[in-house]
């Protein structure tokens, strides 16, 4: 959980409030209500359960890296960032990466978060069958709403977008061997709506993509949804700028860590979206990297700081990875937050760490 573990300061991301608590609910094809939970998180794990869209969560972390120490309160130097420099080789070992430019630059310590097409994969883990993403046999469009469209669609602002209700995650499932879904949540202070709707492969003529930029069909959408209830369809008839990308994952890795040089997010440990856990683990990863600012940590510390790291955060996201394959066939309401414990009870890198030593030593 995000505050309770990793801390946060001042941020603009506009996340919705959470002083009345959360209503999961999870409704079948037909409209039947399976699930509707009220939960108050802080009470429950510690800390909040924050909904976020991707893009401003990326942006807001972009700011708080290169932000000015003055202005952001976060002491140490800003990130410089190189932009339009592609990486094309890497020594792991010496901590070296050559750019397309032929330009050399060397660190004590190399982060590849490079996504899931990652090129730093193959030179940590050299078996072919760890190197490439599979397809998962599912594909999702995603889209956002903002609040006027909706307002203007259907006449009122819907209760999911209500400040002064609990804050609630709408989920509605085939249960079926199609395993469709539609998942909604409030982003942006209750101003927009994110939609992921999953769908089998095998129904879609069009190639999908494992970008961001494949564009989805709005008719089709509709069309593979027809049978969900009709205030989905209201949803979906305004549905506008819908992307459409194959779901991919990776067989958990055999090592994150080479040298000086480390795997992080999707570069190491991709998983589909069943659990919303993908980028939950890349935060977690970001966290452990309090192992090396701690004072007197130098160079010479790296690869085993590097296998510290690797001893808490391979088999943490593992699971994980293994468990989403898991939730990806649910057939009940229960069965869709059967991992909530797991997920969301995750001490940080140093306590986990002193667990895993202990573990050993005894």
């Amino acid at each position: 959980m995000w505050r309770r573990n990793v801390g946060s300061k001042k941020t603009e991301l506009g996340e919705p409030q959470f002083e009345n608590g959360h209503i999961m609910g999870v409704f079948t094809k037909e409209g039947h209500l399976q699930l509707n939970e009220k939960n108050n998180y802080v009470d429950k794990y510690g800390a909040d359960w924050l909904f976020q869209h991707r893009a401003d969560l990326r942006g807001e972390f972009l700011r708080l890296a290169t932000e000015d120490t003055g202005i952001s309160g976060i002491p140490g130097r800003p990130a410089e960032v190189l932009w339009d420099q592609k990486v094309v080789d890497i020594s792991p070992e010496e901590g070296r990466i050559t750019l397309e430019s032929g330009e050399q630059v060397k660190a004590d310590l190399v982060i590849a978060a490079d996504g899931i097409k990652s090129m730093v994969r193959p030179h940590i883990v050299g078996d072919a069958e760890f190197q490439t993403a599979r397809p998962s046999g599912l594909s999702a469009f995603r889209f956002t709403l903002e609040l006027d469209d909706i307002k203007g669609a259907l006449e009122q602002r819907p209760e999911i977008l209500q400040p002064d209700k609990p804050t609630c995650l709408s989920m509605v499932y085939s249960f079926d061997n199609s395993m469709r879904s539609v998942v909604m949540y409030p982003c942006r202070n209750f101003e927009l709506l994110n939609f992921v709707c999953i769908v089998p492969d095998s129904s879609l003529k069009e190639k999908t993509s494992e970008s961001w930029t494949a564009s989805g069909d709005k008719e089709k959408l509709m069309s593979l949804f027809s049978d969900f209830p009709s205030w989905v369809h209201d949803y979906l008839r305004i549905a506008k700028n819908i992307k459409l990308w194959q779901l991919r994952d990776q067989d958990p890795l055999p090592s994150y860590i080479r040298g000086r040089t480390v795997l992080i997010g999707d570069a190491a440990h991709a998983m589909t979206p069943h659990q919303g856990q993908g980028g939950t683990q890349a935060v977690e990863d970001a966290e452990g990297f309090m192992l090396f600012l701690r004072q007197g940590v130098t160079s010479d510390y790296v690869p085993g700081l590097l296998q510290d790291f690797d001893s808490v955060r391979r088999p943490r996201a593992s699971q994980i990875q293994n468990n989403t394959r898991k939730a990806k066939n649910k057939r009940t309401a229960e069965e869709v937050y059967m991992f909530e414990k797991i997920n969301w009870t995750y001490g940080g890198i140093l306590e986990e760490l002193k667990a895993v030593k202990e573990a050993v030593a005894t």
